[in-house]
């Protein structure tokens, strides 16, 4: 959607007359999947206080910047995962578990596809390519079946604030990922000793389990680990046992205590 600007402004030397603006290109402005989902519209030229609810000027510019670069990193990717937004929403459903027979589900199309790998015994390079091929094969095909098995008309504003959600998610745990990167050249660069005594420490860990364990059974644990934490994460399985293991660690300290006094 393209408009006219109509208004001059003297403090950034006005606008061209006739130019077409794209709105959803400006900074802070959800794309048309987050207006479709009810987001409001923020106005890139609105002029921060110098002190808003006791919050310095720039701590409130920083904040307001940051939430301005995840909602446009957000739209950009909702335009990116159009056509997959059918495919994402019912892949959340059973990652979260919505039903009861989803986890015994996604553990056994998971033995599956293991047992073939096990069978065929495929080499790397041929893993990697079939692998690739399949997503390549996925990336053209999803978009143009989903919306004929799915129904692109019964699309409602709760699955686009849910697709809302889940793209803001992986754009989260991408920048989560990016800083833990930048941290650890941070460390790298600050305390070179301890970066490389942490690196050979957990990479020999890792090398020693991996010769241990055989490659395609730790690959499969991997797996339906990653798979089964959405669901085991949403019940409060996780917080639930992390919980019972902090208090017994609290409970051998205290024994210790006692026995020290």
């Amino acid at each position: 959607m393209s408009s006219v600007c109509p208004m001059r402004s003297e403090g950034r030397g006005g606008c061209r007359e006739g130019r077409p603006t794209d709105i959803s290109s400006l900074r802070g402005v959800p794309s048309r999947c987050g207006r479709r989902a009810g987001l409001g519209w923020r106005s890139p030229w609105k002029v921060p206080c110098g002190h808003r609810d006791g919050i310095p000027e720039t701590m409130a510019e920083g904040d307001n910047r940051s939430t301005n670069l995840l909602a446009a990193e957000t739209a950009s990717l909702e335009e990116q995962l159009q056509g997959w937004g059918e495919v994402m929403l019912m892949a959340d459903k059973v990652l979260r578990w919505e039903r009861a027979w989803f986890p015994p589900a996604i553990m056994g199309v998971v033995s599956l596809v293991f047992l073939i790998i096990y069978y065929l015994d495929p080499s790397v390079l041929s893993g990697v390519s079939c692998f690739v091929m399949f997503l390549c094969l996925a990336d053209y095909l999803v978009p143009i079946l989903a919306p004929r098995i799915f129904g692109s008309n019964k699309w409602t504003t709760e699955q686009q604030q849910r697709f809302h959600e889940i793209c803001s998610n992986l754009v989260k745990t991408r920048r989560r990922a990016v800083g833990w990167w930048k941290r650890l050249f941070t460390l790298k660069e600050e305390k070179p000793k301890m970066y490389f005594m942490t690196m050979i420490v957990s990479l020999a860990a890792v090398a020693w389990v991996g010769q241990q364990v055989h490659n395609l059974l730790l690959t499969y644990l991997i797996v339906t680990s990653l798979l089964l934490l959405p669901g085991l994460n949403q019940h409060g399985i996780i917080s639930k046992y992390i919980g019972m293991a902090k208090r017994e660690i609290n409970k051998l300290l205290k024994q210790k205590e006692k026995k020290n006094e």
